[in-house]
């Protein structure tokens, strides 16, 4: 009886492990996708504009219904490029720096304004491309992840581990960025590595050899301590 609920709680972690994985890899890939459509969709309407661009009114061909999608969606997409999207901006014909400019955001504005110059779209693309560069090889990290048996029990435990601390936030004792701090931290994925990697080979033994064999070796090894 024990050995069968032993056998079920190993099977319970990896498939609360598979689940985990699968998730974070579909979110990139999902990401992957957005940044992509985003990308191709910013293209499109800046070469609208730019095609049939009047120097002296300073404005081009404007496709509203692109702009509308592309401002919607300006805040996802920024929020998702983080530092990617962020730079030191100088303005045309000024002598002044702008610190932790958002390049995406403040483009996007800028073409109905009819003040959006070529380094602004070479800008946002550039960061988009750099962006969707970065999730792609974090992709095949995260595919790899998803065909290691060994990262799925890794990850099963750690979120199993990790109850008490979201139950502790649920009643609000500590806030959500303290839990998402304690789970990213390398003291905790380290320990909870090292709890899973011992309860995984104790409960290999215990099937093994047995959970009485088991029991009698853990005696006898903690009488000689």
């Amino acid at each position: 009886m024990i050995t069968t609920l032993i056998i079920l709680g190993i099977l319970t972690v990896f498939i609360i492990g598979f689940v985990q994985v699968y998730n974070r890899h579909s979110r990139v890939v999902k990401k992957i996708d957005f940044a992509g459509e985003y990308r191709n969709k910013f293209v499109d309407f800046a070469n609208k504009y730019f095609q049939t661009y009047d120097r002296y009114s300073r404005s081009g061909d404007f496709d509203g219904e692109l702009y509308v999608w592309l401002t919607m969606n300006v805040s996802k997409i920024q929020n998702y490029v983080g530092s990617f999207g962020v730079m030191s901006y100088k303005p045309a014909f000024q002598n002044y720096m702008i610190n932790n400019y958002q390049i995406i955001i403040n483009t996007i504005p800028k073409f109905r304004e009819g003040q959006v110059e070529n380094f602004d779209v070479g800008a946002v693309d550039d960061c988009l491309l750099r962006y969707i560069g970065y999730l792609e090889e974090y992709s095949k990290d995260t595919l790899k992840n998803l065909r290691n048996p060994i990262v799925w029990f890794r990850e099963g435990f750690r979120e199993l581990l990790s109850v008490p601390i979201f139950i502790l936030s649920w009643f609000g004792i500590i806030s959500n960025r303290t839990v998402n701090s304690i789970k990213d931290s390398l003291i905790y994925k380290v320990i909870s590595g090292l709890i899973a990697l011992v309860t995984f080979v104790s409960g290999l033994v215990t099937i093994v050899v047995g959970y009485e064999q088991t029991l009698q070796f853990a005696k006898n090894i903690l009488k000689l301590g």
